[in-house]
């Protein structure tokens, strides 16, 4: 709807379709502005000032022009320069602003308007890149962010995947071998041995495997509640005090003690 809107502003009286590049006026103007901008590219040593200058005064004598400068032609010639173009193009452009500011060179009034419209645009344009490349650094460096930051939850999903796995064979493993070694040596060693070795390895299993969980929830940036691992530490150490005391005091003759005095066991 917008381009036959178009169509019907563009179309003359004898229903042909206009173009810019038919318009003598523009190309024209296009082509002096290209031409001013490619002297201003030239090396600072074998820029003349007075070419530039001459050629301005052509331009604007010229009856085939338009009456306002082409700024976009502009913007487009200095967004194609690399670094090293652009600073030429803005060293002999202020050598140009200050040839026409000197009154011992007698530059025309339109001539000097023209050259500071030209200044004026292009450290637009300058600013114009220089925002255009930080918003590509933001960019780009707010992409490095987020993709950091899904590697890192992959990482963390990797390692609660493998801890969640070493945790289960751990308890299934060490307790199946934690079974084993009990019931071999029950009848090898004595009572108190056996069972302060069963406490040091319940107490042992029981904090690896916390120690395990709790790793897991806080790479995860998760506060969750496990079990009471104080209780279950201060319980193992009682019982493990229990029976030092016990074994220190040899606990395991007292039924033969009271035996002595019970008239059925004689």
């Amino acid at each position: 709807m917008a381009n036959d809107n178009l169509d019907v502003l563009l179309r003359t009286t004898d229903n042909t379709t206009m173009s810019l590049e038919q318009s003598r006026k523009f190309n024209n103007t296009k082509r002096k502005i290209n031409g001013i901008c490619k002297e201003l590219t030239l090396e600072t040593q074998k820029y003349d000032p007075q070419k530039t200058v001459d050629n301005i005064d052509s331009y604007l004598s010229s009856p085939n022009k338009l009456d306002r400068i082409l700024y976009s032609e502009i913007s487009n010639y200095v967004f194609s320069l690399e670094v090293a173009g652009r600073g030429i193009f803005a060293t002999n452009l202020e050598k140009l602003l200050l040839y026409s500011l000197d009154e011992k060179n007698s530059v025309s009034d339109d001539s000097e308007k023209m050259i500071i419209k030209i200044y004026d645009h292009f450290h637009l344009a300058l600013r114009q890149i220089d925002n255009v490349k930080n918003l590509l650094a933001i960019g780009i460096e707010e992409a490095k962010d987020d993709w950091k930051k899904q590697i890192k939850d992959t990482e963390k999903e990797y390692i609660s995947i493998l801890g969640i796995f070493a945790a289960v064979v751990l308890t299934f493993v060490g307790g199946i071998t934690f079974s084993t070694s009990v019931l071999q040596s029950i009848s090898a060693v004595s009572a108190f041995r056996l069972l302060l070795v069963v406490d040091f390895l319940a107490f042992v299993l029981i904090n690896v495997i916390y120690i395990l969980v709790k790793f897991i929830f806080t790479i995860n940036d998760r506060d969750a509640k496990l079990f009471n691992i104080k209780a279950l530490n201060i319980s193992c150490l009682a019982i493990a005090l229990v029976v030092i005391i016990s074994w220190l005091f040899k606990a395991n003759r007292v039924p033969d003690f009271f035996s002595n005095f019970l008239p059925w066991c004689k």
